[in-house]
């Protein structure tokens, strides 16, 4: 019964939040999207560059698609983040989760996923952007997310002494992980592109920000109503 209910109301959870995040990414970020790909060019023949592998054909695809992945990926965190809190509801002695005290992991989710990586350069980046290779990237975001979340709850939980190896944890990846390059050139290197590129890159940075941030925040404060009204241990 317990497991049960925790996955349904992670699904519950990761659907609001997913649906809401899509809300603010369609009226707010994709709009960004869709005026850099403006100037996304070819290399090999400066011509508005077409997809390889497969991708949505129009934008209600898009829409749609972009829409269920952040729906999935909300009810992932979910189930992660209700676990966890149902676990410290039974066992540990600190402060309840609630829908408040979720905010505060809400926000931890945040610093693990987001602002981490970002200060090793991996901000969002727009269309067109040349960057590092995308499986170097996303081992760099996964060691730079986990490092950070474990350090978070090591400083959390652990014993004064122990405390420090959770800043340890934190600090790690900045001493090891080479940073990504802090300026980003583009495919398309007309001046005129470029500096309308610039300007784009630094809104979508922005308003991913804001989004990744009500994301964040609605998902921990879900969580943590769920786990306190609806998860029992029997």
């Amino acid at each position: 019964m317990t497991f049960r209910n925790i996955v349904f109301s992670a699904l519950v959870a990761g659907l609001i939040a997913g649906a809401l995040y899509g809300l603010f990414q369609q009226l707010k970020i994709n709009p960004i999207i869709y005026a850099a790909e403006v100037y996304e060019v070819n290399e090999s023949n400066g011509l508005a560059a077409a997809d390889l592998a497969w991708a949505p054909a129009d934008r209600m695809q898009r829409i749609l698609a972009t829409l269920g992945a952040n729906i999935l990926i909300g009810m992932g965190l979910s189930l992660l983040l209700i676990c966890a809190m149902s676990l410290h509801n039974l066992k540990s002695s600190k402060l309840k989760v609630n829908w408040k005290t979720g905010i505060i992991w809400g926000l931890g989710l945040m610093a693990s996923m987001f602002v981490a990586p970002a200060l090793l350069g991996l901000q969002p980046e727009i269309p067109g952007t040349l960057a590092q290779p995308l499986q170097h990237r996303q081992l760099m975001w996964i060691s730079i997310a986990i490092s950070t979340a474990a350090g978070l709850l090591i400083i959390y939980y652990a014993r004064r002494l122990v405390k420090f190896a959770g800043i340890i944890m934190i600090v790690l990846p900045h001493c090891i992980v080479a940073p990504a390059p802090t300026a980003h050139g583009y495919v398309n290197s007309d001046p005129a592109a470029v500096a309308a590129l610039n300007e784009l890159s630094r809104q979508f940075v922005i308003m991913s920000s804001i989004g990744m941030l009500i994301f964040c925040v609605l998902l921990g404060s879900l969580s943590g109503f769920i786990s306190t009204r609806f998860v029992r241990f029997d």
